[in-house]
């Protein structure tokens, strides 16, 4: 089973990006992914034991600070175009990578927004336009980690939370 663990922004934030982005469309040979399931990925584990990560997960990740996060500003990797994801705290957000199993140095916190088409086709946009790259969404904490299925489907991955780790409120 290939597997992920992931935050997930609230549905404020999901539509203040969604508002943000809904400007830039659909690019020649590119598609958006669909805003209900735009994700924060801590670490991609590929093939793995769900049962293994989730007790991993519990020991590393339970009863963690939750750090307050905003989606703001916008990157690209090849083939990606994202919403940048800042935090107030960024060694609380790192902590849970770490817990997750991830590498802090490797991490950059982002929800992906577009997508390269694999046959993107002549007139494919080499580079699209991010209007949201001024975009500074709402703060929020997430609630609980999750490990994620993510199974291949027409037109991209279906995702399946198959665990949930609460986090805690931090000591202020």
């Amino acid at each position: 089973m290939r597997l992920f663990t992931a935050l997930w922004p609230p549905a404020e934030a999901v539509a203040a990006l969604a508002a943000a982005t809904a400007p830039a469309g659909e690019p020649p040979g590119w598609r958006a992914v669909d805003p209900a399931t735009w994700h924060v990925t801590l670490v991609f584990h590929g093939e793995a034991d769900a049962g293994v990560l989730a007790r991993r997960l519990d020991g590393a990740a339970g009863g963690a600070p939750a750090p307050r996060l905003r989606i703001a500003g916008a990157g690209a990797f090849p083939g990606v175009r994202w919403a940048g994801v800042e935090a107030d705290d960024p060694e609380a957000l790192a902590r849970l990578v770490t817990a997750a199993g991830g590498e802090e140095e490797a991490f950059v916190p982002h929800v992906t927004v577009l997508r390269r088409r694999r046959r993107p086709g002549p007139g494919a946009h080499p580079d699209p336009p991010a209007p949201w790259a001024s975009h500074r969404g709402p703060w929020w904490r997430p609630a609980e980690v999750l490990l994620v299925a993510s199974e291949p489907a027409r037109g991209g991955s279906r995702y399946r939370p198959v665990h949930r780790v609460p986090l805690a409120e931090p000591d202020n």
